[in-house]
């Protein structure tokens, strides 16, 4: 997908835009984060490690606690399937940008060996209107931060939020936002595919349901249910990559 449309029509949109922002500024509710501590462990045999990195959904904006967002989803499903201990550990900021991403986390990530890391961002980066090549290039400097750290530990890139069919935004920004957001999914794709061990998860199933439920009371982050649909399609796509090799 060409990014000339994408800016193009943008521009001429921009009044409109402009307008929408501010109000959804204004009344879109600002939620906490989650509780309690960012790690845990489920039982099981096997210890099977998994770091999660990412923005607000990380950091479980409107959810009562880690074991309930996205990380603590991911992880249950994968020691359901699997019947391995899973020791899992989320590093999340709400409203980090991939750039700012790769700038804090590196300095964050924990000392022990992994067996998977996740990746999760991009809502603000569509919401900034970052470009492909940008998008791209620090995407590709996170990937090698963790990668000199974790030199054989498998690097999994979630799918960026599907802007388009966020309830709290406005008909005009979900056009534009949401084909913003497939611009940099596609990227994130593009780029995956170039590297080793490095496994692109495109978001299909939050994007093709009905809204209803998925989304906390600001209609922009994902509630219970919406972590827990999300979190099921990374983990089977981590299961998928290591049924290959050790499951």
């Amino acid at each position: 997908m060409k990014e000339i449309p994408f800016y193009t029509t943008s521009l001429l949109l921009s009044p409109v835009l402009l307008w929408q922002g501010l109000k959804a500024r204004k009344t879109i509710p600002r939620l906490p984060d989650a509780s309690g501590p960012d790690f845990g462990e489920l039982p099981g045999a096997d210890p099977f490690s998994l770091l999660v990195l990412g923005e607000s959904t990380v950091a479980g904006v409107g959810i009562p606690d880690y074991k309930s967002s996205l990380t603590g989803q991911i992880a249950s499903v994968l020691g359901t399937k699997s019947g391995r201990k899973i020791l899992w550990k989320a590093i999340g900021e709400s409203g980090i940008t991939l750039k700012e991403a790769k700038e804090k986390f590196g300095s964050r990530l924990p000392e022990s060996s992994l067996d998977a890391i996740v990746i999760a961002l991009g809502a603000n980066d569509v919401v900034k209107l970052n470009t492909q090549k940008r998008w791209s290039s620090e995407l590709q400097d996170l990937i090698d931060i963790c990668k000199s750290k974790y030199s054989d530990t498998p690097i999994f890139i979630a799918g960026v939020p599907p802007l388009g069919i966020f309830p709290s935004l406005p008909s005009t920004m979900r056009f534009v936002l949401g084909w913003k957001a497939r611009l940099l999914d596609q990227a994130s794709s593009y780029l995956s595919a170039r590297l080793q061990n490095v496994f692109h998860i495109p978001m299909r199933k939050l994007g093709s349901i009905s809204s209803e439920g998925i989304f906390c009371s600001d209609g922009f982050h994902p509630s219970i249910k919406g972590c827990s649909i999300w979190g099921e399609e990374i983990a089977d796509s981590i299961l998928a990559v290591y049924n290959k090799r050790f499951f």
